[in-house]
C-alpha cells in the first residue's frame, strides 16, 4: 500500500513538473515572437515606446555556482566603428577573411580584394540601416564597396573619392593588424577575443547604445524616423539603482562624428559632448528616470573622474566608459590613437586595487562600413547587424581563447544581470547568451599585464603562467 501511495506521488509531481516545463517553454516562445512581429516604425517622432516584450523572470544561473561573484566590477568600454574583419581578419585561429574574396569597384570596375592596411587614417562607409542591408545583400555580404562611394561629406555634399589615406572608398575592404594595433592584438593573445559578436541592431550608433542600455531602441534605427527626443522603456541603469547597485557612466568630453546624420563619412563636427549632454553615444539624459532624477545624472561623469576611481580603488559595480571623436576610432579618427586611449583604460584599472576583482569589455559599437564576411545572423527585424570584434580581460579570463559563442551587446546585459540579481528587460537579453564561457574562476587571479600605450610592446607578448 505505501508503496502504491509514493508511486502515485512520485507520478503526480512528475505531471506538475512537466506542465510547468510546458508553460515555461511557451512563454519564452510568446517572449521572443512578440519581438519578431513588432511592427517597424517608420514615422517621425519624438519619443520613443517599448518594443517587444517585457521580462519579469528571474535569471537562472547563479552568481556564486558559476564563480561569477568573484567578479566585483563590470567595465564595458565601447568604441566606434570598426568590422571584426577590419582588426582581426588575419588573426591566427579566428573566424577571419577567407581566401579567394575579391569585388568590383563600381566607381573604376578595378577589382578590389581585402589588403592589409597601414594607414592610422581611414575612411569607412556610411553605416545607416540601409547601408547595412545593402552591405548584407541577403547575406551575400558583398555591398561594402558599392555603399562606400554613396557617402557624403558633412554638409551634404559629395565627397571626392581619392587613393589618399582617409579618402580612399577603398579602404573598406583594408584590415589592420598587430603592425597598427599590437596593443589589441595582445589583449586577444593574453585574455580571450570573440569572433562571434554582432552589432545589436543593423544600424548607426545611437540605436546600437540604446541596445547596449535598454536590449532595444525603441523600434528606432534612423531610417526615416526622426532621432527621439525621450524614451519612456526601462533601461538597465535604473534597475541597477533600484537594486541599490552602484554604476557610472563615464563620458569622454570633446566632439563627436556623424551627429545629425548617419550617412556622413570621414567627417568631423563640432558638436560638443559633455557627460550630461544626450548625444548619440550618451542616450542616458534622453530617459526621464535619469533626466530628472539629480543623483542618477550625478552618475554620468568624465572619462577624467574614471582614472581618480581606478586608481583610488573606487570603481563602481557597473560603468561604461564612452571615448570623444578624436580617440574613438571613429573614421577620420585614428587607429592608434584609439587603441592608446583604450590602453590608458586597461592600464589604470590593472594598476588600481580593483583590477583583482574586475572584469574589462571592449567593443565597437557598428561596422563603419568596413567589410566583414559573416552573415549576422536574423533574430527579428532589427538585428543582428554585422560583426564587430570582442575582447574580455580579466585576472580570470582564460588565455590566449577565441570564444566562437554569439554575442551581442545584449550579452553584456545578461552578464550583470546574472551577476547581480537583476531581472531582463526584453526577449532580447532574455535569450541572449551571457559570457561566461570567457572565465576560468578556479584559476588564480592573473597578475595585470601593462603595455605602452603606444603600443611600442612587441607582438606577441609572452603568455602568463596561470595556476589553480
Amino acid at each position: 500500500m505505501k508503496t502504491n501511495t509514493s508511486r502515485l506521488i512520485f507520478t503526480l509531481v512528475t505531471v506538475v513538473v512537466m506542465c510547468l516545463n510546458v508553460i515555461a517553454c511557451t512563454t519564452a516562445t510568446t517572449t521572443s515572437t512578440a519581438l519578431s512581429t513588432t511592427t517597424f516604425q517608420t514615422s517621425s517622432t519624438t519619443s520613443i515606446s517599448p518594443t517587444g516584450s517585457t521580462s519579469t523572470s528571474t535569471t537562472s544561473t547563479s552568481a556564486a555556482a558559476s564563480g561569477l561573484d568573484k567578479i566585483q566590477h563590470f567595465v564595458f568600454i565601447m568604441q566606434e566603428n570598426r568590422s571584426f574583419d577590419s582588426y582581426f581578419g588575419t588573426y591566427p585561429g579566428a573566424n577571419g577573411i577567407p581566401a579567394g574574396v575579391s569585388f568590383v569597384d563600381p566607381h573604376d570596375g578595378t577589382t578590389v580584394t581585402p589588403y592589409h592596411d597601414t594607414s592610422d587614417i581611414n575612411l569607412g562607409g556610411p553605416h545607416g540601416w540601409i547601408n547595412a542591408q545593402n552591405d548584407i545583400d541577403n547575406g551575400k555580404m558583398d555591398g561594402f564597396l558599392n555603399q562606400a562611394y554613396k557617402g557624403t561629406n558633412a554638409d551634404g555634399t559629395p565627397f571626392v573619392p581619392s587613393k589618399k589615406a582617409g579618402h580612399n572608398p577603398q579602404d573598406v575592404m583594408g584590415y589592420h593588424d598587430y603592425h597598427e594595433i599590437p596593443n589589441y592584438w595582445n589583449y586577444a593573445h593574453l585574455y580571450v577575443l570573440q569572433d562571434s559578436m554582432f552589432e545589436s541592431v543593423a544600424s548607426y550608433s545611437l540605436p546600437a547604445h540604446l541596445y547596449m542600455l535598454a536590449a532595444q531602441s525603441g523600434g528606432y534605427t534612423g531610417y526615416k524616423q526622426t532621432q527621439p527626443s525621450t524614451y519612456n522603456f526601462p533601461e538597465i541603469t535604473e534597475l541597477l539603482t533600484s537594486g541599490k547597485i552602484d554604476w557610472k557612466y563615464y563620458v569622454t568630453s570633446g566632439t563627436l562624428p556623424d551627429t545629425d546624420d548617419d550617412q556622413v563619412v570621414g567627417s568631423q563636427s563640432q558638436e560638443q559632448q559633455d557627460p550630461d549632454k544626450y548625444t548619440l553615444w550618451n542616450p542616458l539624459p534622453a530617459f526621464p528616470k535619469v533626466q530628472n532624477d539629480p543623483a542618477e545624472r550625478s552618475r554620468l561623469q568624465g572619462t577624467s573622474q574614471f582614472y581618480i576611481d581606478a586608481a583610488a580603488g573606487n570603481l563602481p559595480q557597473v560603468s561604461w566608459v564612452i571615448p570623444s571623436s578624436p580617440v574613438s576610432e571613429h573614421p577620420p579618427a585614428g587607429v592608434k590613437e584609439g587603441m592608446a586611449y583604450v590602453t590608458g583604460l586597461v592600464n589604470a584599472i590593472m594598476q588600481g586595487p580593483d583590477w583583482s576583482t574586475t572584469a574589462i569589455f571592449i567593443s565597437w559599437d557598428d561596422w563603419g562600413g568596413f567589410y566583414d564576411h559573416v552573415t549576422p545572423p536574423q533574430v527579428d527585424q532589427y538585428g543582428y547587424g554585422i560583426r564587430v570584434p570582442g575582447l574580455v580581460i580579466s585576472p580570470y579570463a582564460k588565455e590566449n581563447y577565441i570564444d566562437h559563442n554569439t554575442y551581442s551587446f545584449e550579452s553584456w546585459l545578461k552578464i550583470v544581470e546574472e551577476r547581480f540579481d537583476v531581472n531582463p528587460m526584453t526577449a532580447r537579453d532574455t535569450n541572449a547568451t551571457d559570457m561566461l564561457s570567457a572565465f576560468d574562476f578556479t584559476q588564480k587571479p592573473r597578475l595585470p599585464y601593462i603595455f605602452k600605450p603606444n603600443g611600442d610592446t612587441a607582438y606577441p607578448a609572452p603568455l602568463q603562467k596561470i595556476s589553480h
